[in-house]
């Protein structure tokens, strides 16, 4: 049976963060006065005149350019929209500031200043926590919860992701950072000759075994490693990033991608599914709303196709393929040349 267009839910979900960012960016930051003082000016001007950090300010301006409240001119720079001139402004008799101040008091929007000054990230689903996510995936229950919750995401996703990779041709697909195994099941399901595995570290893998017993997957093995500190298991003509290169910093996306070129035989496919920001980073919104998420709580963001092709050819890779999926998703392909 197809599933009912998840398109909607997700987007409530994965933009809860986002209406706390304008409010920071209007009271807090006071961004729209600090343009109209100062003229408009370069997006590393604007974070140096802000006292914010790149990666966040970056999630920032790509948003705010999403929602329609500034515009970047011919020259690059950066500029508020007649919207953001009339009621974001101080001078102005239509200001919403003080309306949106009062909102001020949020914990979403202390957390998301600090995370705009020190470019860290906080406590996942702003739990109040010590320890980052990346740290909390330590913890077996932690672990098999946000397993569930990415199994749960990829039940509606993966079978389209399944569906664009068909003419792909390659016989073993590896899921790296591949959860519960969701997408490897969708695979293998579309394909009788292909097998596949799912590469994750403890705990996570085996809360991926508990999930593929349940399903009685025999056809997709769950290969304990660590994708940042050893090499990517051979064997495989396909990998597989779905929603995991965006929660990592510029830095750790490249050595994934240099991992993943390492591994891979001559012709082998590199397939990224995800929510991706456009070329020029003026949107798509809801993608950009993902990204105020994923600021927030990992060390990453969502790419733009720009920075991600960029990356990947500098790696090796050629492009192949950009593939929209579900709800706002796609599949950036690239393949190890011959």
């Amino acid at each position: 049976m197809p599933c009912p267009d998840p398109t909607r839910l997700l987007r409530i979900r994965d933009g809860v963060y986002a209406p706390d960012l304008l409010t920071v960016a209007v009271v807090e930051l006071g961004l729209f006065d600090w343009i109209e003082s100062n003229g408009p000016c370069s997006q590393a001007r604007l974070g140096d005149g802000l006292g914010l950090a790149p990666r966040p300010c970056d999630v920032l301006v790509t948003y705010l350019v999403a929602l329609g409240l500034l515009k970047r001119g011919g020259d690059g720079r950066l500029l508020p929209t007649p919207a953001a001139s009339d009621l974001l402004r101080s001078g102005s008799p239509t200001n919403l500031r003080p309306y949106f101040a009062s909102l001020r008091e949020r914990p979403a929007c202390g957390e998301l200043l600090r995370v705009l000054r020190t470019g860290e990230p906080e406590a996942w689903a702003s739990a109040g926590r010590d320890d980052d996510w990346v740290g909390r995936l330590d913890d077996p229950e932690f672990a098999r919860r946000i397993t569930a919750a990415m199994d749960a995401r990829g039940a509606v996703l993966a079978p389209a992701l399944a569906s664009v990779l068909a003419d792909l041709p390659c016989t073993g697909a590896l899921d790296i950072g591949g959860g519960s195994g969701v997408y490897a099941r969708a695979l293998v399901a579309a394909r009788d000759e292909l097998r596949a595995g799912v590469l994750e570290r403890p705990p996570v893998d085996a809360a991926a075994r508990t999930i593929l017993r349940d399903h009685g997957e025999d056809r997709v093995e769950v290969i304990t490693g660590d994708m940042f500190t050893e090499p990517l298991p051979s064997g495989f003509d396909l990998h597989l990033f779905s929603h995991v290169l965006h929660d990592w910093d510029e830095s750790r996306v490249r050595r994934l991608l240099a991992a993943s070129y390492a591994a891979l035989p001559p012709g082998g496919w590199l397939v990224d599914h995800d929510t991706h920001i456009n070329a020029d980073k003026s949107g798509p919104l809801p993608v950009a709303e993902y990204s105020v998420l994923v600021m927030h709580s990992t060390p990453g963001k969502c790419w733009s196709t720009g920075e991600l092709g960029a990356m990947l050819a500098e790696t090796g890779f050629t492009m192949h393929d950009h593939r929209p999926t579900v709800a706002g998703r796609a599949a950036l392909i690239a393949r190890k040349p011959h």
